[in-house]
């Protein structure tokens, strides 16, 4: 069993839902609505100056769905190349 952590902003969670959806990923999943921080792109921490914000996406799934979750996220990235999108598999 693997832990799936995608992080990313919440102006593309549909976006990323979707593609998930696409790739047959079973929709098991919690979904933490607002989360603020800084990685590789702007910050994205819901006030006046850096104002968007980020959703924190967790998926319990097993190894072999590892490969179909990494290429939702590849279509995402395509899509959206200006946002980071961080993937963590634990």
């Amino acid at each position: 069993m693997r832990r799936v952590e995608i992080i990313a902003a919440q102006a593309i969670l549909d976006d990323v839902l979707e593609a998930l959806d696409h790739y047959e990923v079973p929709m098991h999943y919690t979904i933490i609505p607002t989360a603020h921080g800084r990685g590789r792109t702007i910050p994205k921490l819901g006030d006046d100056v850096w104002p968007e914000e980020n959703f924190i996406l967790i998926i319990y799934c097993e190894h072999g769905l590892l490969t179909r979750i990494e290429a939702a996220l590849e279509l995402v990235k395509k899509k959206y190349d200006h946002e980071g999108i961080g993937y963590f598999v634990m």
